[in-house]
């Protein structure tokens, strides 16, 4: 699975490149849908899986956006005399960027996501008698940092950093406005 990730950054960075596109300042009215994969996951023990998320940026100004946040990832450890222990996680909050021009090529943008961590543990017991854990969950921010390219007008590839979900996100956006 990271060759064919690994594999499809590689297609995305060439794409961009040799193709020529105009100027991706990010515009008053704009809106972006961000669909990406965890590569540096923060949550997790054991078989951690590729962590999941989505973004929504609305531009409120031509520097100014304001959105939605949803992202999940899944775990899985054994613990002998314990048994199997799946590991839930969902993050789901609003954000805010401020967009500014490193280069005509690139949307660039810095922002602060304030959201809701519901963390969920369930085990298979192998010893008789032993508790299932509670829920747990919290009040949850981040510091992000990004970039977009967009191929054409509707489509393009996105990455960020910031801890959420995952460290490092990349995957593809969509101009939807």
């Amino acid at each position: 699975m990271k060759k064919i990730i690994l594999s499809t950054i590689a297609f995305l960075f060439a794409v961009t490149v040799i193709n020529e596109v105009q100027a991706q300042q990010f515009q008053q009215g704009q809106m972006d849908l961000n669909i990406g994969v965890g590569l540096v996951p923060t949550f997790g023990t054991g078989d951690v899986g590729i962590p999941l998320s989505a973004s929504l940026d609305y531009g409120i100004t031509d520097q100014i956006s304001i959105g939605g946040y949803l992202g999940y990832a899944g775990s899985n450890d054994n613990i002998p005399f314990l048994g199997k222990i799946s590991y839930t996680y969902l993050i789901f909050g609003a954000r805010g960027a401020y967009h500014f021009e490193l280069t005509e090529k690139l949307d660039t943008y810095a922002g602060l996501l304030l959201g809701y961590n519901v963390a969920s543990v369930s085990i298979e017991n192998s010893s008789p008698g032993m508790p299932e854990p509670d829920a747990a969950g919290g009040f949850t921010y981040s510091v992000f940092g990004g970039a977009r390219y967009h191929f054409n007008e509707k489509i393009g590839a996105f990455g960020e950093i910031g801890y959420g979900i995952s460290v490092l996100n990349l995957g593809l956006t969509v101009k939807l406005k």
